[in-house]
């Protein structure tokens, strides 16, 4: 295995290890198919997803590609909040009550491919539930994006956002 894919690995295999709950918080999120697939399944399997990123962009170009995805995972009830203060740059996931992973890592293709990324992982009740914690108040300090607040999105924007799919392997 690259020692690229160990990343994006691990965060496939602690999705699909999910019984109960998954919180991603990341300022980038441009997932690829495994990544969205372990989500859908984990949406199928009951578990409860929850996806933490900016209300605020720091790059249009990857905030288009991002928000590209809303619908999607909209679609399989993933629940996407949009932290409204500054630009949130925290990048960890809770699986359960038991793991932890906190690190430098987004959720995203040039995270995995091209930096050199580094993430670690608590098995740890304690370690876990101060980021629960911790995800709470972003929670709280977010605006729950809504099916139908989503399907409002003029044409042009729509269009915007398919352009931006497209370049998504690129950014």
């Amino acid at each position: 295995t690259m020692p690229w894919k160990i990343n994006h690995c691990m965060f496939v295999d602690l999705i699909h290890s999910a019984r109960n709950r998954v919180v991603i918080t990341t300022p980038y999120f441009i997932p690829d198919e495994p990544l969205l697939q372990a989500l859908h399944t984990a949406r199928l399997r009951g578990v409860e997803v929850h996806l933490v990123v900016s209300k605020k962009a720091d790059q249009l170009i990857v905030s288009l590609a991002q928000q590209s995805y809303y619908e999607e995972l909209l679609d399989i009830d993933v629940r996407i909040h949009l932290y409204k203060y500054n630009f949130l740059h925290a990048k960890h996931m809770s699986i359960d009550d038991n793991i932890a992973l906190v690190g430098s890592s987004n959720m995203d293709i040039r995270s995995f491919a091209l930096n050199a990324e580094i993430s670690v992982i608590f098995y740890d009740q304690r370690v876990t539930a101060a980021l629960i914690a911790q995800q709470e108040l972003y929670f709280k300090s977010s605006e729950e994006l809504t099916h139908d607040e989503w399907d409002k999105r003029g044409s042009l924007r729509r269009m915007f956002h398919s352009i931006a799919r497209l370049l998504s392997p690129l950014l």
